[in-house]
């Protein structure tokens, strides 16, 4: 059937059925991009975020390891200019602070 043979109720329900089946796909597509929108957000906000990362934190104890084996074998500790600290070690949960300008 052509538009021209059709009624004109029917040419509107045939238009209104197709906007709606183009609004269902639009709104389907605006859902996927959401969600990848948020993933992408996510990836990049971790990625930023300043943090002790799992591998960031394994080189430091290996370094730490390294300059501490180094001190111990060397005749005086104190021209490296490391000490050791006999104190506990604690965590907060308060923001970081950043300090530009030092000299």
């Amino acid at each position: 059937m052509t538009m021209e043979s059709m009624n004109p109720a029917e040419a509107r329900i045939r238009a209104r059925d197709r906007a709606l089946s183009r609004l269902n796909n639009i709104t389907t597509y605006v859902a996927f991009a959401a969600v990848a929108g948020v993933g992408i957000f996510g990836t990049v906000s971790a990625l930023t975020i300043p943090g002790v990362s799992a591998s960031s934190s394994s080189g430091a104890t290996a370094s730490a390891t390294t300059s501490t084996s180094s001190d111990s074998s060397s005749s005086s500790s104190s021209s490296s200019g490391l000490s050791s600290s006999s104190g506990s070690v604690s965590s907060s949960s308060s923001s970081g602070v950043a300090v530009s300008g030092g000299s």
